[in-house]
């Protein structure tokens, strides 16, 4: 099964092993773009729960209230959360999000896919 779904903030790709989130260039994800993320990650889900890639490279800025509602509300359905970073912008978004935030699960960044894929328990010829 795979599956893809678009939105103004984002580019889904579900397999049946891996949801594949990559944001798109943004001046700043806020409390409604972080919903309409979260809410269509779900949808795409149906209700199962697994490891979530979240490309962030393209992220610039993202406020305190998107922060806090994707570490509670946004963690529902996730197994294992990696996000896939470019130093030094988004790594320091990544920090401060891990940083401030108890995290319900696994959660770690990566600047290589690769590695971002191990921690997620994923083989890449898996077509992520």
């Amino acid at each position: 099964m795979k599956k893809t779904h678009e939105n103004t903030y984002a580019v889904y790709l579900l397999t049946d092993h891996l949801i594949h989130i990559i944001y798109k260039k943004a001046p700043c994800i806020d409390l409604k773009a972080a919903q309409v993320i979260v809410m269509d990650r779900m949808q795409l889900q149906e209700g199962r729960v697994m490891p979530v890639l979240c490309d962030i490279r393209e992220v610039r800025n993202i406020n305190k209230a998107a922060r806090d509602y994707l570490a509670l509300e946004g963690s529902l359905w996730i197994e294992k959360l990696a996000f896939l970073i470019d130093l030094p912008v988004t790594d320091m978004i990544s920090s401060i999000y891990l940083d401030t935030h108890a995290q319900k699960v696994p959660t770690r960044s990566f600047a290589n896919k690769s590695e971002a894929l191990v921690f997620l328990g994923i083989e890449e010829k898996d077509g992520n």
